[in-house]
C-alpha cells in the first residue's frame, strides 16, 4: 500500500468520516472501490498555481528542483542527497514518515536546520492554509528533518503592478505558522483506512471548517420541498429553527421573525404558489426609459497581468447590452475585447458609448457598479462620464427579494434560479459556457498566445452567447413579471 497523503492526513484531521470517503475510492486490500458523489468545488487555474509557485522560487535564487519521477521512496533518497550539498533551498522536497509522504513546495537551509515554506494562490490565508505547511512540517520532523520553522506565503491584496515585471519580493506577503501535532489524526486515518464500513459520524462543524467538505451531498440529506433550509438568507434563522427542532416551513410558530422576504417564501412554500407583490409592477414601472439590461464579465488572474491591476482584481473583458424601447422594440450591443492586452480602456469607452445619455441601465447584482466605480478611478478622463452610467444603474435584484418569490428558487435569487422559475422556456443548457467563473477562465485561455486561432475563435463565439443570454434574461423575467402584473412589458 502506498503511503497515506497530505490530503488524506487533513481530511482525517477534520473528519474520520471523510477520511473513509476520501480513501475509498483508492482500491486496496481494506476497501472496496466505491464511487461517491461530490460536491465540485472551484479553485485556482492551473497556470495561476504554476506562475504563483515560480514567483515564489524567485525569492530564493539558487535553489534546487527535485524530480518527482519514480515513487515516494525515489524522491526522498532524492531530497536527502540534495539536501548534503550546499543549497540554499530545495523545491518540491519530499518526506515520508509514520507512513504519510509530503511534498514540500519550498526547503530553506536556515542554520543548522530547514524553513519549511509554502506559497498560496489567494489574498488571504485562514486555518486551513496553515495547516497545509503544518501538516509538511510535521511528517518533516518525523523523518528527521531540524525543522527551525514554517512560513506561509501569499499574494498582497494591495500590490500594484508597474509598467516593468512583476517584483516577487513585493507580490507576496508572508507570516510565521506554528507547529501542529498531528499523530491523533494519523491514527484516525489508519482507523478510516482499515475499516470495512463508513464510520457513523453526524454532520456538524466539521463539514465546513477548516475546509468545506467535498462530500456534504453524500452525507447531508437534500433539504424537502416544505424544509426551512429553503427560506432565503437565512443563516440565522434556520439555526434557530433547526435549534428548536422546526423543520417544516408549515410549522413555523407566528412569534419567529422573519423579514418580508422571508415571510413572502414561507407562504409561496407552503401555498406551492409564485407570490408576486403589489408593489413589483409600479417598482418595475419606474424605470426610466429605454432601458437598457446590461451584464458585464470579467477575468481575475492571481498575478496582475497588466500596469496598474492588483491580484485577484476583477478585469472587465466584455459587456452585452439589451435596450428595449416603448412599445417593445428589442436591440441588442456588444462588446468583447479579444488581444492580450489591458481590456479596461476599450471597455470603459466602448460602454459609455453605448450606455448614452438616458434611461434606466439595470443590472443584477452589485457586481456592475463596482466595476463602473473602478474604472471611473483607473481613467479619471473619464470620470464624469462614468458617474453618469454609475448613477443611472439600478440593480434589479432587491426588486425581485422584495416582490417576488418561487418554491422552485429554494432560497436563491440568482439569475439562474430566477429565470428558471420565472421563464422555464428560457435557460442556460445550450450554452457551452453557462457560469461566470467559466467564462473568465474561458477569456483567458482565449487571449493566450499559445491558443490555436480555431480555439481562439471558437471561445469567442461561446463568451459572447454566453453574455448575452445574461443580459436577455433580465429582459425576459421582467416581461413576464410585467405580464404578472398585468401590465404590457413594452410600455
Amino acid at each position: 500500500m502506498p503511503p497515506f497523503s497530505r490530503s488524506e492526513l487533513l481530511a482525517a484531521a477534520q473528519c474520520e468520516r471523510r477520511a473513509w470517503l476520501h480513501l475509498s475510492p483508492r482500491p486496496t486490500a481494506q476497501t472496496a472501490t466505491i464511487e461517491l458523489p461530490v460536491k465540485g468545488v472551484g479553485g485556482p487555474r492551473p497556470e495561476d498555481i504554476d506562475e504563483v509557485r515560480a514567483l515564489a522560487r524567485a525569492l530564493y535564487p539558487g535553489g534546487v528542483a527535485i524530480s518527482q519521477a519514480g515513487t515516494w521512496t525515489d524522491r526522498a533518497s532524492r531530497t536527502r542527497a540534495a539536501m548534503a550539498q550546499a543549497v540554499p533551498a530545495l523545491f518540491d522536497a519530499t518526506f515520508v514518515a509514520d507512513d504519510v509522504a509530503v511534498r514540500a513546495s519550498i526547503l530553506v537551509r536556515d542554520g543548522k536546520g530547514w524553513m519549511v515554506a509554502e506559497s498560496k494562490v489567494a489574498n488571504t490565508v485562514g486555518l486551513a492554509q496553515e495547516l497545509d505547511v503544518a501538516a509538511v512540517g510535521w511528517v518533516a520532523a518525523g523523518a528527521g528533518v531540524a525543522v527551525t520553522g514554517l512560513r506561509l506565503f501569499h499574494l498582497d491584496r494591495d500590490y500594484t503592478r508597474g509598467d516593468g515585471p512583476v517584483d516577487p519580493a513585493q507580490l507576496f506577503v508572508s507570516s510565521e505558522v506554528d507547529p501542529v501535532d498531528f499523530a491523533e489524526d494519523r491514527d484516525r486515518l489508519v482507523r478510516a483506512a482499515a475499516a470495512r464500513t463508513e464510520p457513523e459520524v453526524a454532520p456538524g462543524p466539521q463539514c465546513h471548517s477548516p475546509r468545506a467538505c467535498p462530500f456534504q451531498d453524500h452525507c447531508i440529506a437534500a433539504p424537502g420541498p416544505y424544509s426551512v433550509q429553503l427560506l432565503p438568507g437565512g443563516g440565522r434563522l434556520h439555526q434557530e429553527l433547526l435549534a428548536r427542532g422546526i423543520h417544516d416551513v408549515r410549522k413555523i410558530p407566528s412569534e419567529i421573525r422573519m423579514n418580508p422576504t422571508q415571510q413572502h417564501a414561507a407562504w409561496a412554500i407552503t401555498e406551492g404558489k409564485e407570490y408576486v407583490g403589489q408593489g413589483l409592477a409600479p417598482a418595475l414601472g419606474r424605470l426610466a426609459w429605454p432601458l437598457r439590461f446590461v451584464d458585464f464579465e470579467a477575468c481575475n488572474p492571481a498575478v496582475p497581468r497588466w500596469p496598474g491591476s492588483r491580484p485577484f482584481e476583477q478585469i472587465p473583458t466584455q459587456w452585452s447590452i439589451h435596450t428595449l424601447v416603448p412599445g417593445g422594440k428589442l436591440s441588442h450591443a456588444e462588446f468583447l475585447h479579444v488581444d492580450d492586452t489591458d481590456p479596461r480602456p476599450a471597455f470603459a469607452r466602448s460602454l459609455v458609448a453605448a450606455c448614452g445619455s438616458e434611461g434606466s441601465i439595470i443590472v443584477y447584482g452589485a457586481f456592475e457598479a463596482a466595476i463602473v466605480r473602478q474604472l471611473a478611478a483607473r481613467f479619471p478622463e473619464m470620470w464624469g462620464d462614468l458617474d453618469q452610467v454609475h448613477d443611472r444603474i439600478v440593480d434589479f435584484q432587491p426588486i425581485l427579494r422584495h416582490h417576488y418569490y418561487h418554491p422552485e428558487l429554494r432560497g436563491s435569487f440568482s439569475m439562474k434560479a430566477v429565470l428558471g422559475a420565472a421563464c422555464p422556456d428560457l435557460g442556460y443548457g445550450d450554452l457551452a459556457i453557462a457560469d461566470g467563473f467559466t467564462a473568465a477562465r474561458a477569456w483567458l485561455r482565449m487571449v493566450d498566445a499559445r491558443t490555436s486561432r480555431e480555439e481562439r475563435e471558437r471561445l469567442e463565439t461561446h463568451l459572447l452567447a454566453y453574455c448575452a443570454r445574461d443580459s436577455l434574461a433580465m429582459v425576459k423575467v421582467r416581461e413576464a413579471l410585467m405580464r404578472r402584473g398585468g401590465i404590457t412589458s413594452g410600455g
